[in-house]
C-alpha cells in the first residue's frame, strides 16, 4: 500500500498516551530497546520527576533499571507519531480522541490496550475514515507502587502482546515492523487474523466479566465466591459460552475446567488484584470500567438474539452506569 510507504524501514515515532503502570511498562520496554517513544501523563508531579531523575521500573523481564523516557502532557507534545498506543482506562477513550487527532498524521496506526472486549471496534467506529485502528491486548501484570518517584512494577515473567489488522486498513509490512519493534523489546509479540484475535478476546472476557459482575452484584471480593454466590459465578460464565457460540465463537469446552482451578488459586493470593476493579471504582464515584466488560456482553447479546439471564438481572441493578451507547454514536 503506497500510503504507508514512508514509513517503511524508518524508526517510527511511538507515542503512549497514559503513563499508568502499563503505559509506563511500554515505553520503558521501547526505550530499551533504542526505540523512539514518547510517554504522556497528565500529571505534573509525574512529569517534573521523570524528567529530574527517569522513571523506576522493577520487572522480572528487563530487571530493574532507571529509564531517561521522554514525557510531557497532551497540550505539550507537538510531534506526529507513527503508532499511538492508549494504555488509559475505557472511560478515558474518548477524552483522549483530540489527543490522537491532533498527533497523528495520516498513516498514524492506533491501538488501545484497555480493558474490554470490543474496544478496537468502538475505537474505529469513532476514528472511520481518518486513522488506520488495529486491535490488541496484552498481559503483562504491572503495578505503580510509588506514584511520587515514579516507580513501577511489572510483575509477571513475560509479557504478551497481540495485534490483529482486524479492520483490513493497516499494510502488512508496517504491521510487522511495529511487531518486530514491541518483540526487540521484550514483548512476546504476535499478529493474529481476525478470527484468532476475537477467540482470544472472548477468552479473556470470560476470565473478567463474570467475576467482576459477580463481585458488583453480592458486593464481594473474590475469596468470598463461595456457595450461591459461585452458582451465580458459573451461570454466569455458562452464559459467556452461550453467547461465544451465538457468535460463532469455538471455546474448547476444558476452558472453563481450566479457569475454574486457576481461579481458586487466585482467590488465595493475597494481593490488590483479587478484588473488583468496578467495585472499588464504584466506590469512590470514579468511572468503571463496566461497559466494555459487562454492558458489551448484553449489547450483543441483543445483537445475535441470545437470552442472558443472570447478565440481564445484574444489568438491571446497575443500568444506571450503563454509557457504551456513547461510544458508538
Amino acid at each position: 500500500m503506497k500510503l504507508f510507504d514512508n514509513l517503511l524501514n524508518k524508526k517510527l515515532k511511538y507515542l503512549i498516551i497514559g503513563a499508568g503502570s502499563v503505559g509506563a511498562t511500554f515505553s520503558c520496554f521501547l526505550h530499551s530497546a533504542s526505540k523512539n517513544v514518547t510517554l504522556i501523563s497528565k500529571y505534573d508531579s509525574v512529569i517534573n520527576t521523570v524528567r529530574k531523575q527517569g522513571l523506576h521500573l522493577t520487572s522480572t523481564v528487563k530487571g530493574e533499571h532507571t529509564y531517561k523516557i521522554k514525557i510531557t502532557d497532551e497540550k505539550s507534545y507537538k510531534d506526529k507519531a507513527d503508532v499511538i498506543v492508549l494504555c488509559i482506562r475505557t472511560p478515558d477513550i474518548l477524552s483522549a480522541l483530540t489527543l490522537i487527532e491532533k498527533a497523528s498524521h495520516k498513516n498514524t496506526i492506533v491501538f488501545s490496550i484497555s480493558n474490554g472486549y470490543g474496544i478496537g471496534y468502538a475505537l474505529n467506529k469513532k476514528l472511520k475514515n481518518k486513522l488506520c485502528v488495529i486491535d490488541a491486548n496484552f498481559v503483562g501484570k504491572c503495578r505503580w507502587f510509588n506514584r511520587e518517584n515514579a516507580e513501577y512494577l511489572q510483575l509477571r515473567e513475560y509479557v504478551e502482546l497481540n495485534l490483529s489488522d482486524s479492520f483490513n486498513c493497516a499494510d502488512n509490512k508496517l504491521l510487522y515492523q511495529i511487531k518486530d519493534d514491541f518483540s526487540e523489546s521484550g514483548m512476546n509479540t504476535a499478529i493474529m487474523n481476525s478470527d484468532e484475535f476475537n477467540k482470544n478476546s472472548f477468552e479473556r472476557l470470560i476470565t473478567r466479566s463474570p467475576f467482576e459482575a459477580c463481585c458488583i452484584y453480592f458486593d464481594i471480593n473474590a475469596n468470598q465466591i463461595v456457595d450461591e454466590k459461585r452458582i451465580m459465578f458459573e451461570n454466569l460464565c455458562n452464559e459467556l459460552l452461550i453467547l461465544a457460540k451465538a457468535l460463532n465463537i469455538d471455546i474448547n469446552k476444558n476452558f472453563l475446567n481450566e479457569y475454574y482451578a486457576n481461579f481458586e488459586k487466585y482467590k488465595e493470593r493475597d494481593d490488590a488484584n483479587v478484588y473488583s476493579s468496578i467495585l472499588h471504582d464504584m466506590k469512590i464515584g470514579q468511572n468503571s470500567e463496566i461497559d466494555f466488560l459487562f454492558f458489551i456482553v448484553l449489547e450483543l447479546a441483543k445483537e445475535y438474539g441470545v437470552n442472558l439471564p443472570c447478565y440481564s438481572m445484574i444489568a438491571e441493578k446497575f443500568k444506571q452506569y450503563k454509557t457504551i451507547d456513547k461510544y458508538f454514536n
